[in-house]
């Protein structure tokens, strides 16, 4: 389900922390049988780091039959897997996806008002069996809808054998990059849908890692993508971050435009040029940024009126991300408990961290689990019943501290060579709601009438002229009006 925003106003303060970025974290690669076509076309990632641990979910958009295709995770020892909710992303994608808001105007002949508060969203937008002589098998199991396998060998060649055998294609250019995380000392975790199970049962998952780790092992994310894949990348930590080694990506605001006759930007034909003009396409894109964003609301120059939060199944607006994680789950059924939004308002401005009081790999859930030290906040504080997706991402951190940023990239294959490393980039907010500077089509709000459209550059409406005509038109409208007042103000008597 989408969420909907609207305006608001607070502040959102710049805070750095510093990383461990060197260790990899889980990403999957995708490992189809040979008769099979199957094509990664993105990947949805939210990664959170902290001192203490280093969650990474993962998501795949695909063509093909999920039944048919084996998802590997390269992980570091000690990782644990889990199943994570629909909501999670749902929330943080629609929360921070680009809005573009129309230009002011209103039309000359009146001097009415004509639709200043139009806005569009603008983002863009493993089967077989298990079993090998050299192939160690650390743990099977089920999480959700999925059979599970943790893997380990020291063999070069011993991974890719076991794929082949249980009907998984590797190309010939994915094997030594299998081979290369074997010799760094990775794990693996193979994934597979349950028999019986289908496409509308694929969910994120979420590796645990302990540890504060910010690099992501690109190199396997190649196996199974096409030409190019869509990455979207939330990082959840004490600080905003940017990936090393990759251009800055950066939309050109003053070309913004505005449709009026769509209601919609040429926003996303603006931020497909700005990712491809970078070295082949090796960029990222920053188009959010905020500190506090999660448990407090946020401001923006363009959202004048506040930005808000529903769902399409409630009617309720809420100004905070957490509060609308909550109601998502809530929509989607992921839970019950309708009393986590307000403990989430009573932490926002919290200093203390965030701890959990179970033992690794343990959900928070379980009844093994303990209590926090003095002066930490219990994660289970955190979780709405089973939906404890925000819970896991901010133990170990404090949560008036951290930042949510969203990253987004279009990479080819050839960028899929290294992999990604994030650090602590320059620490200032970057706002997802933005107002057009150029008008098309402004016409359609006022007929014949000529309609006045504030901005920086030309307006290109139908045959009306530049935005200085506009201007003249505007003072001459205005000065028309003064001189009726000062004539009206002189015949008034004494």
């Amino acid at each position: 389900m989408k969420l909907r925003l609207l305006a608001l106003l607070t502040l959102a303060v710049p805070a750095a922390t510093l990383l461990s970025p060197r260790e990899a974290l889980a990403c999957g690669g995708c490992f189809a049988p040979p008769t099979e076509t199957t094509v990664v076309n993105a990947h949805r990632m939210v990664l959170s780091v902290s001192p203490v641990q280093s969650v990474l979910w993962d998501q795949i958009q695909y063509s093909g039959d999920p039944r048919e295709f084996a998802w590997v995770l390269p992980v570091k020892p000690g990782a644990t897997i889990e199943v994570g909710s629909d909501a999670w992303f749902e929330t943080l994608d629609a929360a921070t996806s680009v809005r573009i808001t129309a230009p002011n105007s209103f039309c000359a002949s009146s001097g009415g008002g004509c639709g200043t508060l139009a806005s569009a969203d603008s983002a863009g937008g493993v089967a077989g069996g298990f079993g090998n002589d050299q192939v160690t098998v650390l743990h099977r199991g089920t999480v959700g809808p999925y059979e599970t396998v943790t893997l380990t060998t020291d063999t070069p060649g011993a991974l890719n054998t076991w794929l082949e055998r249980n009907g998984f294609g590797v190309d010939e250019s994915t094997q030594p990059v299998i081979d290369a995380y074997v010799e760094e000392q990775f794990d693996f975790i193979a994934l597979k849908l349950q028999p019986g199970k289908d496409v509308k049962e694929m969910k994120p998952v979420r590796v645990v890692m302990p540890g504060g780790s910010a690099t992501l092992p690109l190199r396997m994310v190649a196996a199974g993508t096409g030409a190019n894949v869509a990455i979207t990348l939330f990082t959840i930590s004490e600080a905003r971050l940017a990936p090393e080694g990759f251009a800055a990506a950066a939309v050109p605001v003053d070309l913004l435009a505005w449709d009026f006759a769509s209601q919609d930007s040429n926003y996303g034909e603006l931020r497909e040029k700005a990712l491809a003009a970078h070295d082949g396409g090796r960029a990222f894109l920053t188009p959010y940024a905020q500190q506090g964003s999660l448990f407090s609301p946020v401001s923006s120059s363009a959202a004048p009126f506040g930005v808000q939060y529903t769902t399409s199944g409630s009617t309720t607006p809420v100004d905070t991300i957490a509060a609308a994680f909550a109601q998502q789950g809530l929509a989607n059924g992921e839970t019950q408990d309708t009393e986590c939004a307000v403990r989430f308002a009573e932490i926002a401005t919290e200093s203390r961290a965030v701890a959990s009081p179970c033992p690794a790999g343990v959900l928070l859930s379980d009844p093994s689990c303990g209590e926090v030290a003095s002066g930490q906040i219990d994660a289970r504080e955190l979780a709405c019943g089973p939906l404890d997706d925000l819970a896991v991402a901010m133990i170990g951190l404090h949560p008036k501290d951290v930042w949510l940023t969203r990253l987004e990239a279009n990479l080819p294959r050839a960028a899929l060579d290294t992999d990604l490393v994030l650090s602590p980039a320059k620490q200032e907010r970057v706002d997802n709601w933005m107002r057009a500077r150029l008008s098309v089509h402004a016409e359609v709000l006022c007929g014949a009438a000529l309609p006045l459209v504030d901005g920086d550059r030309a307006s290109r409406t139908r045959g009306q002229g530049t935005l200085v005509g506009m201007t003249l038109g505007a003072l001459a409208l205005a000065a028309a009006i003064a001189r009726r007042g000062a004539r009206r103000f002189a015949s008034r008597p004494a």
